[in-house]
């Protein structure tokens, strides 16, 4: 496999991933607030749905779908008016939540069917974001080249996957401690208005990057 993979084109493709996910944007707010809010469980479940979503446009863009949709500008400008739409109903429904006090989670959430609604917000998240499709391409246009087995492109794409799952995952955790539930009481207003604009600022600058 080490013969057949190009390692040096991979590992740099690896670290531009790492640090895309790592940088804070909607997807890592999203899990951390509800993380923070709602508890470690529902952070997890909202993490699942959110690489669920970035594994879609991986696949696609290794497979060359993602290219040719984005040859056709009205596909991103559609993505771009959708992204943004649906961060202005996360903003909404963000400063709603003010009208509800900010309590400690200490007990884990039971699963059931409503409980999965986190998830679907996490792959909707994801799916409607353009930043994550030019991401991948920038991973796979770094990491791959013309001469590459399938195999080195399947590859890249699990080492991707295990990377955004360990990120998202210790958001969720990290943010559901008790510390951190503790600081979420403390500055709920605060924080919820952080967020509602953080959300209402990416879907401007959305609408701005069209035309």
């Amino acid at each position: 496999m080490i013969n057949i993979v190009e390692w040096p084109l991979m590992a740099p493709a690896l670290l531009v991933y790492s640090l895309g996910t790592l940088t804070p944007g909607p997807a890592n707010l999203s899990i951390a607030n509800l993380a923070m809010s709602q508890g470690r469980q529902a952070g997890f479940i909202l993490a699942a749905g959110v690489i669920t979503g970035s594994l879609c446009w991986g696949l696609m863009t290794a497979l060359g779908v993602s290219p040719l949709l984005l040859s056709e500008p009205r596909f991103l400008i559609a993505l771009k008016l959708l992204g943004a739409a649906y961060l202005f109903w996360l903003a909404y429904k963000t400063l709603k939540s003010l009208a509800t006090p900010a309590r400690p989670t200490t007990t884990p959430l039971s699963i059931d069917r409503k409980d999965y609604r986190y998830y679907w917000q996490g792959v909707s998240l994801h799916l409607t974001n353009p930043k994550a499709i030019l991401t991948w391409l920038t991973v796979t246009s770094i990491g791959l080249s013309p001469h590459s087995p399938p195999l080195a492109t399947l590859l890249l794409v699990a080492l991707c996957a295990l990377i955004g799952i360990t990120i998202f995952s210790l958001y969720a955790f990290c943010f559901s401690t008790p510390a951190a539930q503790q600081i979420l009481v403390r500055y709920h207003r605060a924080m919820t208005i952080f967020c509602a604009v953080f959300y209402s600022l990416v879907a401007t600058g959305f609408l701005l990057s069209i035309g």
